[in-house]
């Protein structure tokens, strides 16, 4: 069967394809938590104390360096200098235990703007996502209410669009108006991507089983930075700069093949702390912007972040 689209429905069509592509979904470090199964006593207890020691703070480089020390002289098995690098970086982020309790479930809520031919996108961007034993497993949803481009409305586009895409731990889906639509392969590869191309994703390469390679420093716009390379069990590379003052990641890069014979695409994420947010002592970046082969495609600016949530696990799988 041949379905015919008028102008408006190819801008709707094609928006679906630019928002599961180049979408910023930050994927958290988390330990393994199902929600059928209770959580032990301890761990509980482990989560309440955390969150009653929240001071708003996260170590400065000093308190890193003399943590490090600590666990350096512990470590029963030496650590390559790319680990030490990014066990430095897990630190400034709160340490483990303190991203692990805060970050279980997570909701992000703040603006996005999207670059189109047609003009920029700009609408409000809601993130829930629930964790699993690995950043690839996590269940992840976005809700996007977006205002369209005149010039899209002239064709005649809805002034607003809701859209939304989720990840329900086994496949991809997606609703446009609270209609379900079928995501393409290519959009759902650079949906499923951004589950392990992310600031936090690095925080979390040991449980993700990544190997690590320590690059030549650089200087990027007058900041120092150290270089690490971080490669995934199925192959895929992540470049992070990080800052070599504060240790915090300030930009990351990595490709991603749409499709059979497609030339690869190359995304870079640059991440803003100013202000600072520290939720439940764990850093967090305020604004995120993403650039295509060196074009400016999206910025999301975070304005209400809600840590240790629970989710009702449906909203993961269909619409409400």
């Amino acid at each position: 069967m041949f379905i015919r689209f008028s102008a408006a429905q190819k801008f709707v069509v094609l928006l679906a394809i630019i928002l599961s592509g180049l979408l910023v979904v930050p994927s958290v470090v988390r330990v393994s938590a199902q929600e059928a199964k209770p959580e032990p006593k301890d761990k509980k207890a482990e989560q309440k104390e955390l969150k009653e020691k929240d001071t708003g703070k996260v170590a400065s480089p000093k308190e890193i360096e003399k943590e490090k020390k600590k666990q350096e002289a512990s470590q029963q098995v030496k650590l390559s200098p790319a680990e030490i690098m990014a066990e430095y970086v897990i630190i400034a982020y709160g340490s483990r235990p303190t991203l692990q309790a805060a970050r279980a479930n997570l909701q992000e809520e703040g603006s996005i703007r999207l670059a189109t031919d047609q003009g920029d996108i700009n609408g409000t961007y809601l993130l829930r996502q629930s964790a699993r034993e690995k950043s690839t497993q996590d269940l992840l949803r976005v809700d996007l209410n977006l205002s369209t481009p005149e010039a899209a409305q002239n064709q005649g586009v809805a002034k607003a669009i809701k859209y939304i895409i989720s990840y329900n731990g086994a496949s991809v889906w997606s609703a446009q108006n609270n209609q379900y639509v079928n995501p393409r392969p290519e959009a759902e590869a650079a949906f499923r991507a951004q589950l392990t191309h992310d600031y936090s994703s690095l925080l979390r390469y040991k449980e993700d089983g990544c190997t690590l390679d320590l690059k030549k420093p650089e200087t990027v716009v007058g900041v120092d930075c150290n270089v690490l390379e971080m490669t995934s069990p199925d192959g895929t590379k992540t470049t992070y700069w990080i800052s070599a003052k504060t240790y915090r990641i300030l930009h990351l890069e990595y490709t991603l093949t749409m499709g059979e014979g497609q030339a690869p695409v190359k995304y870079r994420l640059s991440y803003f702390y100013t202000p600072l947010k520290v939720i439940q002592n764990s850093l967090v970046p305020v604004r995120r912007v993403m650039s295509q082969n060196g074009k400016f495609v999206q910025e999301v600016i975070i304005s209400q972040f809600t840590y240790g949530t629970k989710f009702d696990p449906e909203i993961f799988q269909h619409l409400p």
